[in-house]
C-alpha cells in the first residue's frame, strides 16, 4: 500500500457486501497504522446492529470476526469523497444506489459492482459521469443470518476486475495492494466481460426455472422438463454473448449442468427467494428483462426466457 490512507465506501452490506466489507474493516483495523478508512452504507436494523455492536463475520472455520468500520450510515452526506466503491446492492436497488453515490465519486473514484448481470457497467456509466467503473462479478457463498451478522461459507471465494473499456490507461496496481492486504481473493482480467457473461448463463437459467416452478435445484435437475427448460435458456444466453462478441464455449452448458448436482439439493437462487416473499421487489429485470431485451436487439429468439420470465410478470 502507499503512504495515503484509502477511503473505501461499501454500500450495502447483505452477503456480498457484508463479506467485502468485513475483511476490509477487519484486516484495516488489525494493522499497526490505518492503511484504508472503510464506510458502510446500509439501513434498518442490520444498519443499527452494526453501529451498535460492530458488524460480525462468521467464516468457513467457524470464526466469529467482529468488524468495526470507521463510520456506518444510511446516508451517503455523511461521507466524503470515495477512493474506492464497493456497490453491493441487489439489482432493483441499483438506481437509487446511482443517484447517491454520485455524491460521494469523483474522477478519480474506483467503482467496483459485482452485482448480478451483464448489463451492469452499461446501467452505471448512463448514470454516472465521472470516476472509473470496472466490470467485475464475484463468486461468493455468503447473507445474513441476522441483524449484524453475515455467514461466510466457503466454497469458490474470488472476486473477478477487468479494464473500464473507456479508460483503460488505468493503473490498478494499488487496488490489489488494497485486497491482497484485506486477504480478499481476487483475479484480474484485462476483459472481464467473458467471466461476467460465463457466470451468467449459469446464474440467469437456474434463477428464472426456480422461481418459475417453485421448486430447488435438487427438484429441478430431476425434473426432465424443467432440466430441458434451463438449457433452452443457456442456449439463449450463449447465442447472445457470441452476438455480443463475448468468446463463451457451448461446451459450457454440459459442463454447468453437470455440476449443478453438486448443489446442496434444497439450494433457493436469490431471485427465487424474493419471488417467494411476496415484497414485489425482485431481480427479474435483471435477468430475464435483460435476456429479452438483448434478444430484440440482436435479432435473436429468447422464447423460452419470455415463456419462463412472463409466467411470473
Amino acid at each position: 500500500m502507499d503512504n495515503n490512507v484509502k477511503k473505501v465506501c461499501v454500500y450495502g452490506l447483505g452477503g456480498v457486501g457484508g463479506y467485502l466489507g468485513g475483511m476490509l474493516a477487519h484486516n484495516s483495523t488489525q494493522a499497526n497504522q490505518a492503511h484504508h478508512e472503510v464506510y458502510f452504507v446500509a439501513r434498518g436494523k442490520h444498519l443499527a446492529s452494526v453501529k451498535e455492536k460492530g458488524l460480525t463475520l462468521i467464516t468457513p472455520l467457524s470464526d466469529k470476526v467482529v468488524c468495526y468500520p470507521t463510520k456506518a450510515t444510511e446516508h451517503v452526506r455523511d461521507l466524503p469523497v470515495m477512493d474506492y466503491i464497493f456497490l453491493c446492492v441487489k439489482g432493483y436497488d441499483l438506481e437509487e444506489a446511482l443517484e447517491n453515490i454520485r455524491q460521494i465519486a469523483d474522477d478519480s473514484t474506483v467503482i467496483i459492482a459485482p452485482l448480478n448481470g451483464v448489463d451492469i457497467y452499461e446501467r452505471i456509466k448512463s448514470r454516472i459521469m465521472t470516476g472509473i467503473v470496472l466490470p467485475s462479478c464475484i463468486f461468493v457463498t455468503s447473507s445474513i443470518t441476522e441483524p449484524g451478522v453475515v455467514h461466510h461459507k466457503g466454497g469458490t471465494t474470488m472476486l473477478v476486475m477487468g479494464k473500464d473499456p473507456q479508460q483503460k490507461e488505468y493503473d490498478p496496481t494499488a487496488l490489489h495492494q488494497l485486497l491482497t492486504f484485506s486477504k480478499i481473493p481476487f483475479r484480474w482480467e484485462e476483459e472481464a466481460l467473458t467471466t461476467i457473461w460465463e457466470k451468467y448463463i449459469m446464474f440467469a437459467p437456474f434463477a428464472l426455472v426456480t422461481a418459475y416452478s417453485g421448486k430447488t435445484f435438487g427438484a429441478v435437475m430431476e425434473d426432465e422438463s424443467l432440466k430441458g427448460l434451463i438449457k433452452g435458456i443457456m442456449e439463449e444466453v450463449v447465442a447472445l454473448a457470441k452476438a455480443k462478441g463475448i468468446p463463451v464455449k457451448d461446451s459450457l452448458i454440459e459442463t454447468y449442468l453437470s455440476n449443478a448436482s453438486f448443489y446442496p439439493y434444497e439450494t433457493k437462487t436469490s431471485y427465487q427467494r424474493d419471488v417467494e416473499s411476496g415484497k414485489g421487489k425482485d431481480e427479474g429485470d435483471l435477468i430475464g428483462g435483460a435476456i429479452i431485451r438483448l434478444g430484440k436487439e440482436f435479432g435473436i429468439s429468447t422464447a423460452i426466457t419470455e415463456s419462463v420470465y412472463g409466467h411470473k410478470q
